[in-house]
């Protein structure tokens, strides 16, 4: 593995593990058992937790060491702002010209969250909820051929993807169906300000999380 793909590799997957809440707020990391970890050198590892450093992910402090940086409200608020902006754009570019098909296969995918949402005992339900709540809004960009801008999206919402695992665990999580619902017929038959405002309604639910999730655990959460 080159030094490249091995920090990229480290990346990636420490960022994933941040995300996912396997790795909390104020955990430590040590490179070295990480670097054991993923079967590469110190070095690539050093770097991906330097990238991680730059997105304030992870916290680099020479007279306590390596930890997972606090979830950011400052930034989540930025990042959540910069979403609605660019989905509103493509939404209103499908506003009223889906086909009978792309509207068959977006109730497909609010059928299948549906379903898994009411099977407590279903294998991986919590990722593979996030997956069908990312493969909903993934839809309008594929249809646009603009599948790379969504990706660039995703990769770049570093602290509001963390509150989604808490939101599984929240009230807002029964209120995806119904969202995404509104979203759609908005996109089916509504005006430029309904597809807005129904974007709008769905993204900032995250505030619900927030809430519920710093009261359980203020320590998780700075607000600059």
């Amino acid at each position: 593995m080159s030094s490249l793909s091995a920090r990229e590799t480290a990346y990636q997957t420490i960022r994933s593990r941040i995300i996912t809440m396997e790795l909390k707020p104020g955990d430590p990391l040590n490179d070295r058992e990480l670097a054991e970890e993923l079967g590469i050198s110190r070095t690539p590892m050093r770097e991906a937790l330097l990238m991680l450093n730059i997105a304030r992910m992870v916290d680099i402090k020479p007279q306590s060491g390596t930890h997972v940086a606090p979830i950011n409200l400052k930034l989540m608020e930025m990042e959540q702002f910069s979403r609605y902006a660019l989905e509103k754009e493509v939404l209103n570019r499908l506003r009223g010209k889906l086909t009978e098909q792309q509207i068959a296969d977006y109730r497909r995918c609010i059928d299948d969250y549906r379903a898994l949402e009411a099977d407590l005992g279903q294998p991986r339900r919590t990722a593979r909820m996030l997956e069908l709540d990312n493969a909903f809004h993934r839809r309008a960009f594929e249809i646009c051929g603009m599948e790379d801008h969504y990706n660039y999206m995703l990769s770049k919402l570093q602290h509001v993807e963390r509150i989604r695992k808490f939101s599984l665990q929240t009230e807002e999580n029964k209120s995806v169906c119904g969202a995404h619902t509104r979203i759609l017929e908005a996109l089916i038959s509504g005006s430029p300000e309904d597809v807005g405002e129904a974007l709008q309604s769905h993204l900032t639910r995250y505030k619900l999380s927030v809430e519920q999730a710093r009261s359980v655990h203020p320590e998780y959460f700075i607000d600059e």
